[in-house]
């Protein structure tokens, strides 16, 4: 057996094993690596691996869970080195843990009282050809529309240098030099890209828009060889049915519980 603490080559090795799978967590740890603490237990071919993120780091969960500390996020194959890993977790505190499996969830379960609270479903999507959408790929920042993707909190400071530097394009769909709908795309680790900030105006919707922006992104990751990862909270109908429009695999879905220590 083998315990690692801090963030190394081997660790995220074992991650990378499944790189979707392990998509969240390792989101966090290439971006975010000083905001967490990280423990991993690997027995053979078994691997266990929890993120304890520090909510300081974390607008949306200092927002939606503001009595919680932090998040412990679980990724593992094996129940029984899930259970070792909650050695780990800090007791007598508000936490949110954020679980892929009900076998993990009946592991904490047996230490920690739980309360779910929601849901994160992250899909996926096979070669997906190009089609005359009219939304175009745009690689540079001199013409973003950021101001469509701030609708959906993503920042120019953020994203602006992630487009520069190669791990970031904008698919967007254009009246003129209006922008009407857009997302984007970025590099969260090797192949694995995401797809997020879909916005369409509000005078623009029901027309399919958001549908033609998010198939051109995808198309252009198929064209580049990379792997397409989309997610959607539970309660977002709009973008399930986008997902499921577009063919795309839901493959994860990440379980949000509430865990105080004066839940029964």
């Amino acid at each position: 057996m083998r315990s690692e603490h801090a963030v190394s080559d081997t660790l995220l090795a074992v991650l990378r094993r499944a790189p979707l799978d392990n998509v969240v967590l390792l989101k966090f740890l290439l971006a975010s690596p000083e905001a967490a603490t990280v423990h991993q237990i690997v027995r053979g071919d078994d691997a266990a691996t929890m993120l304890l993120l520090d909510h300081r780091f974390s607008d949306f969960d200092r927002e939606t869970y503001p009595a919680a500390s932090a998040s412990a996020l679980i990724a593992s194959n094996s129940p029984e080195l899930t259970r070792d890993l909650l050695a780990f977790v800090p007791r007598e505190q508000t936490l949110v843990f954020k679980l892929a499996n009900e076998a993990d969830r009946l592991m904490v379960a047996e230490e920690f009282p739980l309360e779910r609270r929601t849901a994160f479903l992250s899909y996926t999507a096979t070669i997906m050809v190009p089609l005359d959408a009219g939304a175009n790929i745009e690689t540079t920042t001199a013409e973003a529309p950021f101001e469509l993707l701030a609708a959906q909190g993503h920042s120019a400071a953020w994203l602006g240098p992630l487009i520069e530097n190669g791990r970031a394009f904008i698919s967007v769909l254009r009246d003129g030099p209006r922008p009407l709908s857009a997302c984007f795309a970025f590099q969260i680790d090797g192949p694995v890209w995401e797809v997020g900030g879909v916005y369409t105006l509000p005078e623009e919707r029901g027309k399919g828009l958001a549908y033609r922006v998010v198939h051109t992104a995808l198309a252009e990751l198929t064209r580049r060889g990379h792997v397409a990862r989309y997610q959607v909270a539970e309660e977002n109908t709009a973008s399930i049915r986008l997902a499921e429009t577009l063919g795309m695999r839901r493959y994860l879905t990440l379980t949000h519980y509430l865990s105080a220590p004066d839940l029964p």
